[in-house]
């Protein structure tokens, strides 16, 4: 059984103090791990068997924390302003649309969590392609 997508709390392997591992995928490829006391020198082992049965007991806390929290650099930067454009001409676009921007934006920040910057390119360019359409907009945040 494969971990849903979301921040799961676990025990530090080197510590054994607070950790936690964040599930982007479902497929258990995909995820980043921290440990919050020894500041992410220690790592947080996961079986993703055992992961799943604690899950399914309750004895192990999803918690999903701001990606804005989880991710920063240029590319986020740069995936941000072309969404929070888009998202402010959300009335002026189709509702298919609209869907496909949210997923665009979803996957991207989804391979930036994991680190896999050449997809989140790609779902970047996707977004400037759709923002193509408002390019004689004064607030348009790239080449005109």
């Amino acid at each position: 059984m494969a971990l849903v997508a979301g921040e799961y709390e676990f025990t530090c392997s080197d510590c054994r103090g607070d950790g936690s591992v964040q599930v982007v995928g479902t497929d258990g490829e995909l995820h980043w791990d921290k440990c919050d006391d020894c500041l992410g020198v220690g790592s947080v082992c996961v079986d993703e068997e055992d992961a799943a049965e604690r899950i399914d007991l309750g004895q192990t806390p999803l918690r999903t924390p701001p990606t804005s929290e989880l991710h920063s650099g240029p590319l986020k930067d740069e995936l941000d302003q072309w969404f929070d454009f888009l998202c402010a001409r959300k009335e002026e676009s189709s509702p298919p649309a609209n869907i496909m921007i949210g997923y665009a934006y979803g996957f991207a920040e989804a391979m930036l969590l994991a680190d896999r910057e050449e997809p989140a390119r790609e779902k970047i360019d996707f977004l400037i392609r759709a923002a193509e359409e408002f390019k004689g907009r004064s607030d348009f945040p790239g080449r005109r």
